[in-house]
């Protein structure tokens, strides 16, 4: 009989993390990818900017951030926001101080529920926006 080893492979430590933080392999869209993300629980308010439908530009919501990366924010919101919608987002880092302004692009969403909407934005450089501080903020 083999006795137990306190030794792990890095292929299986790697492996168990990408289930773990990734679409749990169901091919979703977390499965794109690029970046760890850590978890969170961020406040933030989203506003559309720009939109293929019209009615939505200039509406602002308050949301729940899910997850982060330097590049990239997943978020809870009450409503649903289309794919391709430019946003500016507003920050509010309780494990950090004051607030970060950025501005991202919808690139998914799925729905939660009857009316709340996951929305994953890949997070776009600008001279206006905190992208700098907020990608040092970020664990590498």
């Amino acid at each position: 009989m083999p006795t137990p080893s306190n030794v792990v492979s890095l292929s299986s430590a790697r492996d168990a993390r990408n289930l773990s933080t990734r679409g749990k392999g169901t091919g979703g869209p977390e499965d794109n990818r690029i970046e760890a993300r850590e978890l969170t629980g961020e406040r933030l308010f989203v506003q559309i900017t720009q939109s293929h439908d019209k009615e939505l530009i200039g509406k602002t919501m308050a949301c729940r951030a899910v997850d982060a990366s330097a590049h990239g924010i997943k978020f809870l919101a009450d409503d649903f926001i289309p794919v391709g919608c430019q946003l500016d987002l507003w920050v509010d880092d309780e494990a950090r101080p004051g607030k970060f302004f950025l501005s991202g692009e919808t690139r998914w969403t799925q729905k939660v529920g009857r009316t709340s909407t996951m929305v994953g934005v890949r997070l776009q450089d600008g001279l206006a926006t905190d992208i700098e501080s907020w990608q040092d903020s970020r664990p590498i």
